[in-house]
């Protein structure tokens, strides 16, 4: 019986094959007209695929992700309310490149719904007070 450590592995391991065929399948996925920086790009993608995903635990990097990219947002001289609805955009594309974009047997709602809603409360909420948003 293998030890946690390498089933553990063997997670990662699938999680990176998994979002490398994301990034191969979907160059475009994000089709913002601002380039986000690489490590922000990288850890936006992930963190969203992660909580589209349902992964317990991955709304609080969505968070700090987000939040990040708020901020990248607003020092390229971008308003909020275009940021805002970039980010939904961006939220609505991975979810339909994730095939997140099947409605939820119990609401009927697409499942990539409450993760936008999320996304854009927390980005309003960076926007209005960024002291009270989370920082890494």
């Amino acid at each position: 019986m293998p030890n946690s450590l390498t089933v553990t592995a063997a997670a990662r391991r699938r999680e990176r094959i998994f979002m490398n065929r994301i990034g191969r399948h979907v160059p475009d996925l994000f089709t913002t007209p601002h380039r986000f920086s690489t490590a922000l790009h990288g850890r936006l993608r992930r963190a969203l695929v992660r909580a589209l995903q349902g992964r317990h635990g991955a709304i609080i990097p969505l968070r700090l992700a987000v939040s990040d990219a708020c901020r990248e947002l607003r020092a390229a001289g971008w308003a909020d309310q275009a940021a805002l609805d970039a980010l939904g955009v961006l939220v609505e594309d991975t979810g339909r490149a994730c095939g997140a974009d099947q409605p939820s047997l119990l609401s009927g709602e697409l499942r990539w719904y409450p993760i936008r809603a999320k996304v854009l409360a927390h980005a309003a909420l960076v926007f209005a007070d960024p002291a009270e948003a989370l920082t890494p």
